[in-house]
């Protein structure tokens, strides 16, 4: 493998100082250290030295009079690096640079970077020619990864460790293939009930190919202690919350049964649950993870257990929240280098960036620091820190208090701007390595991608049931005094997408599981009929599906069919889940929507008989809508939303890949917005608009991407006139956030803030 430059590269301009484990010690830059004179009266601590020295580094550079746009894109990096012989596969003008860049990148203080590339531009390819490069330049035999880590005392790995979403899972494994010499990489699959069988199998592969809710799963099981389970209310705390809830809480256990009796007090004494009951509970309140996850883990190492050579995050937007346990999760994980794939790392605010700079650990920005000492630590304490022992507010993140707060605040004035120049100049330019398809268009020559938004206007009846619904719900938000929106943001937020539902179908909010509950609920005066005898219910059973049966009908069905499925559900043969099952199918209605695709369907055939296109909807029931319209009309269809498990989405994908006479693959947002190589479509179609553009973007690149033979053409339906124009404004507005990193407000696009949500509701 052979680096080519014509002219030197400065990979890191400024000093950056970086820790890979959080029991290594964490030395500062050497420059830092010539700052202690200047500390005067500040006791010594370090952090103070390495405050003076941001402020003096932010003063040359306001005088330099540097810009804060971020999107420096595109940039021709003069050094090029071939690809390995292992990879069979040609490598573009951009993609060579980024291997010459990475390879850098891994021998500097940095370790790693974040690959940025406009979705559809090969970041996996790019990513397993790093591996494969990398691999070449240091010798392939085991004897460079020693059996102990002497940092860590974990057992050294070669194998990198991707993790990535679980539809993404055998696109990786296919690309591993595809570029490579057959049978050089093994790969290895880490999904499942039956992983982890030996800690052999993580040292002798190449690839370990998992998915964030593996990691995530793993987490909670090894690292979260187990929560206990209040006997009297029920409710669960971790152990050192548990006592505090016995000593000041007053549990009503008799509430739960709908019984007005006196209060009793929580007891220090009774009997706790037993463990599978407290599992049970954990999961049903949002705090576990699937079966297949859990299952499997119980013996045996886990990927925490091993000190990977690179840890590569695909898709690695899913820790942007800091908070969340698949964040934390993915921080327990130990590795030489660490990369993240992400083609918009920005989607929501700046402090998303934060999980990304935490990953990377990028010091100091990733610590917490101690006003009083030179205590630093990645993680934040509860009531006090476990290092120094003074109190947690005696603490501060250096992001939150040099990038997040000065933004927020000041925008693009003021120690906002001083916040934007040290994020794009002193930490992003060091670390990240973004290019367009426009900007290299004549590296990828793509065939074009045009865009059309159809408008279309409801029917007299959709046009009566959407004006009652959205008049209810602008008369709710009208009620709520200034101020108090975001304390009912939960009920807003429903309400609204109640109205959007709608926009798409009636059935949608008509069919729904909770209208159809709170119907049951409403009409028990005999107006409910049961499901099978069609008479009155007599002592009504609400399946989880929404279908209600007499009690005795019920009991007789399950004896006779010898199982105990919802009978609608077991009859049309739809899944349980489907709103299918709660209409009448003899009696189905269409809807604007519907019609409007049904027709640029026919459009894309009668120009193309060959073409085929991709449907997005963010309401996994109107999937099922357009299915089942589609289906009686002779099209052949598969579809994919957060339901389906691997082996049918493996399925869905090659029928689609494969066969001509399926047309249409449709797809929820949030299950094939990303990750997907679909290139065998020219056609998509968007049916409903979503706040974050950027979401819309990543689906369209499932088909605009490398490998796309024809132009693609892209269809956004929206009803004039209604909530779904003023989303679009919206989305223009949001879309600044990402061009330049930061808007004048510091509101997230995936969460509505109260000002989005008068704008909305606006007359």
């Amino acid at each position: 493998m052979k680096i080519k430059s014509s002219a030197k590269i400065q990979i890191n301009s400024f000093p950056l100082t970086y820790n890979y484990s959080s029991h290594a010690p964490m030395e500062p830059h050497p420059d830092f250290n010539s700052l202690s004179p200047i500390m005067g009266d500040h006791s010594g601590l370090m952090w103070k030295a390495w405050e003076e020295d941001h402020w003096r580094w932010l003063r040359s550079l306001n005088d330099a009079d540097a810009d804060i746009d971020l999107a420096n894109v595109n940039d021709v990096l003069a050094e090029t690096a071939e690809p390995p012989s292992s990879v069979i596969m040609p490598l573009l003008r951009y993609q060579k640079e980024w291997l010459a860049w990475a390879l850098q990148q891994e021998e500097s203080a940095a370790r790693g970077g974040i690959l940025a590339d406009e979705m559809g531009m090969g970041k996996t390819v790019q990513a397993i020619a790093l591996v494969l490069a990398k691999k070449e330049l240091q010798g392939a035999g085991d004897g460079d990864f020693p059996q102990q880590s002497s940092s860590l005392g974990l057992p050294k790995a070669k194998a990198t460790l991707v993790i990535c979403p679980l539809i993404a899972v055998t696109q990786w494994v296919n690309e591993i293939s595809r570029v490579t010499v057959t049978g050089s990489q093994k790969v290895m699959v880490y999904h499942g009930s039956k992983r982890g069988k030996s800690l052999h199998e993580f040292l002798d592969h190449d690839f370990v190919i998992t998915t964030y809710s593996v990691v995530q799963a793993e987490y909670r099981k090894f690292f979260l202690p187990e929560k206990q389970e209040c006997p009297w209310c029920g409710e669960l705390f971790h152990e050192e919350f548990f006592a505090l809830h016995q000593d000041n809480c007053v549990c009503y256990p008799e509430y739960v049964l709908g019984k007005n009796k006196p209060l009793i007090k929580c007891l220090k004494n009774k009997e706790p649950l037993k463990k599978g009951k407290r599992l049970s509970k954990d999961k049903a309140s949002g705090a576990g993870s699937s079966t297949n996850d859990s299952e499997g883990a119980d013996k045996g190492p886990h990927l925490s257990s091993v000190d990977w050579n690179r840890i590569i995050l695909d898709e690695a937007h899913h820790i942007k929240d800091n908070l969340s346990s698949t964040s934390h999760a993915v921080l327990s994980l130990n590795s030489t280098y660490k990369w993240a794939l992400s083609g918009t790392p920005l989607q929501n605010r700046v402090g998303e960036l934060y999980s990304l700079i935490r990953f990377l650990q990028i010091f100091p920005y990733s610590y917490y620091f101690c006003e009083d000492c030179d205590c630093r630590s990645p993680n934040c304490s509860v009531i006090e820190c476990s290092i120094c022992n003074h109190k947690t507010y005696r603490h501060f993140c250096w992001w939150d208090k040099y990038i997040t707060r000065p933004i927020k605040l000041g925008g693009h004035t003021g120690r906002g701007r001083d916040a934007m120049l040290l994020l794009k100049h002193k930490i992003l330019k060091s670390i990240l390595l973004r290019r367009t398809k426009v900007g290299r268009s004549a590296d990828l020559a793509l065939p074009p991608k045009m865009i059309f938004l159809r408008r279309d206007s409801l029917d007299i009846k959709e046009e009566d049931y959407l004006r009652s619904l959205y008049n209810d719900t602008q008369a709710q938000f009208n009620t709520y005094a200034e101020g108090t929106v975001v304390n009912n943001y939960a009920n807003i937020y429903d309400r609204l997408m109640r109205v959007r539902q709608a926009l798409n179908h009636p059935y949608l909010v008509v069919y729904s599981k909770n209208a159809l509950s709170q119907s049951s609920v409403a009409n028990d005066d005999g107006e409910v009929k049961c499901g099978l005898c069609h008479e009155s219910v007599e002592d009504p059973v609400v399946n989880a599906c929404g279908h209600t049966f007499c009690q005795f009908c019920m009991i007789n069905f399950s004896a006779s069919a010898g199982q105990g499925s919802c009978p609608t559900c077991f009859i049309t043969g739809f899944k349980s889940s489907s709103i299918l099952n709660r209409i009448r199918l003899h009696d189905f209605k269409t809807s604007t929507k519907l019609e409007a695709l049904r027709e640029e369907i026919r459009f894309m055939v009668q120009r193309d008989g060959t073409a085929k296109g991709i449907v997005f909807s963010q309401f996994p029931s109107f999937l099922d809508l357009i299915h089942y319209s589609l289906q009686k009309s002779g099209v052949q269809c598969v579809q994919l939303d957060g339901s389906t498990n691997m082996k049918a989405r493996n399925t869905a994908i090659k029928r689609f890949n494969e066969d001509p006479d399926c047309k249409l693959f449709l797809m929820s947002l949030k299950a094939g917005g990303t990750a997907l190589n679909l290139t065998v479509a020219s056609h998509v179609f968007l049916m409903d608009v979503w706040w974050n553009p950027a979401v819309e973007q990543q689906a369209q690149d499932r088909v605009h991407r490398i490998g796309q033979c024809k132009p693609v053409r892209v269809v956004r339906f929206v009803i004039e006139g209604s909530v779904e124009e003023r989303i679009l404004k919206l989305q223009e507005k949001k879309k600044l956030v990402f061009e330049g990193t930061v808007s004048g407000s510091a509101d997230a696009l995936g969460k509505l803030s109260e000002r989005d949500l008068k704008f909305l509701f606006s007359t």
